[in-house]
């Protein structure tokens, strides 16, 4: 009896973890409408925590872009639905003779653009992993 409701408990929980994984939470902002969004994300003080993607269609990615982003200086956290990469590169603008550094950092789990986060997927391996320790006690007691 106390092995079943083990294992229907630890079910429970993966359910509950895996269908709220499903979609991911990323910061959104940008530094040009709100000045806390530059590039060291400071939230101290201010109650942001990573909003759900729901606006975009099948969204897996957080994003964040800085220096120089569809034409604009700044930094920007959205979601997205395809994997923009990771790099840095030297871009000038049409006309003017100064070079910017931009970046762009693509990440898959909840609140990772924005640095100290606990994903959902770290959660769910902490479950599973506490689950096995039981079952392996279970099983060896």
């Amino acid at each position: 009896m106390k092995q079943s409701l083990l294992i229907v408990i630890c079910l429970f929980l993966l359910i509950v973890v895996v269908h709220q994984s499903s979609a991911i939470y990323c910061f959104q902002c940008n530094s040009n409408e709100e000045t806390y969004c530059s590039e060291v994300f400071n939230r101290e003080g201010l109650n942001l925590e990573a909003t759900i993607c729901d606006g975009i269609h099948e969204a897996k990615y957080c994003i964040k872009a800085t220096g120089m982003y569809e034409g604009t200086i700044g930094t920007r956290r959205f979601c997205s639905s395809r994997h923009h990469g990771n790099y840095c590169e030297y871009v000038r603008r049409p006309g003017d003779e100064r070079e910017y550094r931009s970046c762009v950092y693509t990440c898959s789990s909840d609140g990772c653009n924005e640095a100290n986060s606990v994903s959902k997927s770290k959660i769910l391996l902490i479950l599973s992993f506490l689950c096995s320790i039981l079952f392996w006690c279970l099983l060896k007691g």
